[in-house]
C-alpha cells in the first residue's frame, strides 16, 4: 500500500489540472464526473490503507528529498497511522458527499469547471496536510487550505461581499500562520528536525528542566521552550480552527456556495488544527499551561458563538456559528489529554454538520436561493424527506440520545469535569459549566431553526418550492445514517484503534466513572431545557418570543443579534489603526520621500543647476574660449596630480 499512497492525493489534483485548464470545453457531466472521481477513488484507497493500519502494519513512503540546507533535512514523504488513517477515511469519505451534491447544486453556474476545480484543489491540499510525514509537509496543506478557502469562498466575486468575506479569511488566518511557524521554528531548534518520528524521538521524554547551552533559546529550559512551541501552534490553531480571538472570518465564510460552507465547516479545513494538537499530543502534553488556556479559550469560543447562533436569521450564519462552537468542544476534548474524545466529535461532527449544511443548501435550492429563515416556514409539507434527514441532523447537534452528536459531546464533558476533579483548578470547572450551558445553548437555537424553518405556516403562500434532484438527495441520506449510528458504532472502536498514536496519563478509574455519570446527567437536563424552552417560545406563534425579546431578554437579544459588536470591536481597535497607520506610512514614505523630495526634488534640483549654468552661455566668443581652455587645463592639471601620485 506505501506505493500508492501518493495517488490518494494525486487523484484529485489531476481532476483540479483537467477541469481548471480545459473544464469550460467539456461537457457538464464528464466534468462532474472527473471532479468526483478522484475523492471517491481516493476513499477507496483509504479502506485498503485503513485495514493495513488495523493489521499493525501502517504505511510510509518518501519520495524525494525536498528541503535540505544545513542541519535541516525534510522529505517528501506520506504517511498513514491509525490518527491519519481516520481523518483519510474522513476527508474522502465526506468530501466525495460533498463532490456529489456540488454536482446537483452547480450545474447551471456558468463557473461550474472552474468550482468542481477547487473543490478538487481542496481536497489535495487538506491530504497532503493530514497525510505529510513533517511539520513543513502539514504547513504546505495548511497553506493549501486556506488559499482554496479564500478562492471558494470568493467563488461568486462579482459580489464584493463575498470578495471582502474571501479576503478576511485569507488574512486573519495568516495571523495564525505565522505564530504557526513560531512554533515550528521553535521545536526544530530543539530537536534538529521537523519529521514526526524524529520530533517525538527527541522530545517525547524531554527533560524538561535541562537548560540549553546553545542556539536561539540558550539559557531557557527545555520546557519554557515547549511551552512556547505549543503556544504558538495553539495560536495557529486559533486561526485554521476559528478560535477566539481569530474566529472572526468562518461566519462570514457563508459567502461561498452552501457546498464550500459543508467542505469548510464539516470535515476538511477548520479541523485541521484540532488534527495538528492530536498528531503533536507529545508536544502538548508537556504543556500543562497551554492545555489549561486552551480548554478556557475553547469553552469561551463555544459559548460566545453559541450566544450568537441564538437570534441569527440567516440560515447558514446560524450553523456556522454552531460551528464555531462545536470547534470548542473540539479543542476541549484535546485539551484533557483524551485526544481520542476531541478526534470523536471531528468525526460525529462531520457527519451531522455536513448533513445539516447540505440540507440547508437543499431548502435554499428549493426556495430560489432564499436563506432567511424569518421567510420560510411550513416545509415540512413541502420537503418531507428534506425535512426528515435535516431534523436528524439537528438531534445529533442538538446532542439527543442515540443521535452521534450525544456520545462524542458526552464524552467530552465528561472528560472536562474528570480533569477539573483530579486537578482541582477552577478554570476546568469554570469551563465545565461553560461548555454545559453552551449544550443548553446549543440544544434551544437548533430546535429555533428547525420550528422557524420547516413548522407554522408558510411565510410566502404562493411560494412553489422545488424538489431537490438525487445527486442532492443521495449525500443526504448518508449522513443522516451516519448522524444515527456514527456515535455508539464509533465510540469504543475509535479509541482502541488510536491508542497506539496518542500519549497517555494515569486515569483514577472510580473518579472518572463518576465524572462521566454527572456530566451525563447534566448535558440531559440541559438539552431538554434547551429544546423545550425554544419549543415554547417559537411553536405558537409570535406573541410569546415578542413578550420575551421585548421583556427580559432585550438586552441578551440586542447583543446576540449584533454577535456582541466584537466585529466593531475589531474595526476600531486593529482595522481603524492599521488603516490609520497604513495612511500615514503612505503619505511619508510614498508621498513626501518619493514624490517630494527623490522624484520632485531631482527635478527642481536639475532646473535651479539649469538655471545657474546657463548664465554663462551668452554667446560671447571671448567667453566660450575661456571656458574651453580653463576646462582643457583643470583636466590635464587632474592628469598630472594622478600622474605624480602614481609615481
Amino acid at each position: 500500500m506505501s506505493s500508492l499512497l501518493w495517488l490518494i492525493p494525486a487523484l484529485p489534483l489531476f481532476g483540479f489540472l483537467i477541469n481548471g485548464t480545459v473544464g469550460k470545453r467539456l461537457p457538464k457531466p464528464l466534468v462532474g464526473a472527473i471532479a468526483i472521481a478522484g475523492p471517491a477513488i481516493g476513499f477507496i484507497l483509504a479502506i485498503f490503507a485503513f485495514l493495513q493500519v488495523h493489521e499493525g502494519a501502517g504505511a510510509l513512503a518518501t519520495y524525494a528529498s525536498w528541503i535540505s540546507t544545513g542541519p535541516l533535512k525534510v522529505g517528501a514523504g506520506l504517511q498513514v497511522d491509525a490518527l491519519s488513517a481516520v481523518m483519510v477515511l474522513n476527508v474522502t469519505g465526506v468530501g466525495s458527499l460533498i463532490h456529489l451534491y456540488s454536482y446537483g447544486y452547480m450545474v447551471d453556474d456558468a463557473g461550474f469547471a472552474r468550482f468542481m476545480a477547487y473543490l478538487n484543489l481542496f481536497m489535495t491540499s487538506m491530504l497532503i496536510l493530514v497525510m505529510g510525514d513533517s511539520l513543513p509537509l502539514l504547513f504546505v496543506g495548511w497553506e493549501g487550505v486556506g488559499l482554496c478557502s479564500y478562492l471558494l469562498i470568493g467563488f461568486w466575486f462579482d459580489d464584493l461581499a463575498n470578495v471582502d468575506a474571501g479576503r478576511k479569511a485569507f488574512i486573519v488566518n495568516r495571523v495564525g500562520d505565522f505564530a504557526f511557524l513560531m512554533g515550528m521554528f521553535a521545536l526544530f531548534a530543539l530537536a534538529g528536525t521537523l519529521g514526526y518520528s524524529g520530533l517525538e524521538a527527541a522530545l517525547g521524554h524531554a527533560d524538561t528542566a535541562a537548560v540549553l547551552t546553545a542556539g536561539p533559546f540558550a539559557g531557557f529550559t527545555v520546557g519554557s521552550v515547549l511551552t512556547f512551541a505549543a503556544a504558538s501552534l495553539f495560536i495557529g490553531a486559533t486561526g485554521k480552527s476559528a478560535q477566539i480571538p481569530l474566529y472572526i472570518w468562518l461566519p462570514d465564510a457563508m459567502a461561498g456556495p452552501t457546498p464550500v460552507s459543508a467542505l469548510i465547516h464539516a470535515a476538511t479545513m477548520v479541523t485541521a488544527g484540532v488534527y495538528m494538537v492530536g498528531r503533536l499530543d507529545f508536544v502538548f502534553i508537556q504543556a500543562p499551561a497551554v492545555l489549561t488556556a486552551m480548554v478556557l479559550v475553547a469553552s469561551a469560543t463555544a459559548l460566545l458563538s453559541g450566544a450568537i447562533a441564538f437570534s441569527q436569521n440567516d440560515i447558514k450564519k446560524v450553523l456556522a456559528y454552531s460551528t464555531v462552537s462545536q470547534l470548542g468542544f473540539m479543542f476541549a476534548g484535546m485539551a484533557t489529554t483524551f485526544w481520542a474524545s476531541g478526534l470523536f466529535h471531528v468525526l460525529t461532527h462531520a457527519f451531522f454538520k455536513a448533513l445539516l449544511f447540505l440540507g440547508a443548501g437543499a431548502v435554499i435550492h428549493a426556495l430560489h436561493h432564499e436563506q432567511d429563515i424569518r421567510k420560510m416556514g411550513g416545509l415540512r409539507k413541502d420537503l418531507p424527506l428534506v425535512f426528515g434527514v435535516f431534523l436528524i441532523g439537528s438531534l445529533a447537534l442538538a446532542g439527543v440520545p442515540p443521535f452521534a452528536g450525544f456520545w462524542s459531546k458526552d464524552e467530552i464533558l465528561g472528560n472536562v469535569l474528570y480533569t477539573a476533579l483530579e486537578g482541582g483548578n477552577p478554570i476546568w470547572f469554570l469551563s465545565f459549566g461553560m461548555l454545559v450551558l453552551t449544550a443548553l445553548m446549543t440544544a434551544f437555537y437548533t430546535t429555533r431553526l428547525v420550528v422557524l424553518t420547516f413548522f407554522g405556516e408558510p411565510a410566502d403562500p404562493n411560494r412553489h418550492p422545488h424538489t431537490p434532484p438525487w445527486q442532492m438527495m443521495v449525500p443526504l441520506y448518508v449522513l443522516a445514517v451516519l448522524s444515527v449510528v456514527g456515535g455508539f458504532a464509533l465510540a469504543s472502536p475509535l479509541e482502541h484503534f488510536t491508542e497506539p498514536v496518542w500519549s497517555h496519563l494515569h486515569v483514577n478509574e472510580e473518579m472518572f466513572h463518576h465524572a462521566h455519570q454527572v456530566a451525563l446527567a447534566t448535558s440531559l437536563v440541559a438539552v431538554v431545557l434547551g429544546i423545550g424552552s425554544a419549543w415554547w417560545l417559537y411553536s405558537s406563534g409570535r406573541a410569546r418570543l415578542e413578550a420575551f425579546v421585548d421583556g427580559p431578554g432585550h438586552l441578551i437579544h440586542k447583543l446576540s443579534l449584533n454577535k456582541f459588536y466584537v466585529d466593531e470591536i475589531y474595526e476600531w481597535t486593529v482595522v481603524k489603526p492599521t488603516q490609520f497607520g497604513a495612511d500615514l506610512l503612505f503619505w511619508l514614505v510614498d508621498r513626501l520621500l518619493i514624490d517630494r523630495i527623490v522624484v520632485e526634488g531631482s527635478g527642481q534640483l536639475a532646473l535651479a543647476l539649469g538655471a545657474i549654468l546657463r548664465r554663462g552661455q551668452t554667446g560671447a566668443l571671448s567667453i566660450g574660449t575661456f571656458a574651453i581652455t580653463g576646462g582643457t587645463l583643470a583636466v590635464l592639471g587632474v592628469l598630472l596630480y594622478l600622474g605624480v601620485a602614481h609615481v
